[in-house]
């Protein structure tokens, strides 16, 4: 199964609140202060933890569920970070994929 993948830079405000309200576990304000881009990631339930375990061991990104998605087969993952580490964590999924990726 291919995963979908959706680069944000510089999310504003009203982004961050949106996907703060969905996040699980909850996330506290302080800690989207220096968040410069997310990485959304929607895909099958093993197939995003596979990804969250691999990419969170190779790149100093947070990640948390978005919750509130339906079908209930698919989930969306959010990474938040720097842009440079959102981009490492943009490639280390694709590297994972091997290429399959949509956008």
């Amino acid at each position: 199964m291919s995963v979908k993948v959706y680069l944000v830079n510089r999310p504003t405000k009203a982004c961050l609140d949106i996907l703060k309200a969905r996040l699980r576990p909850k996330v506290e304000d302080k800690e989207f202060e220096e968040c410069e881009a997310i990485l959304l990631v929607q895909g099958g339930v093993a197939e995003l933890i596979k990804i969250v375990d691999l990419v969170t061991k190779v790149v100093c990104v947070k990640a948390a569920e978005v919750v509130g998605n339906c079908p209930q087969q698919l989930n969306t993952i959010v990474f938040w970070g720097g842009t440079a580490e959102i981009e490492q964590a943009f490639s280390t999924i694709g590297e994972i994929k091997g290429g399959k990726l949509e956008d």
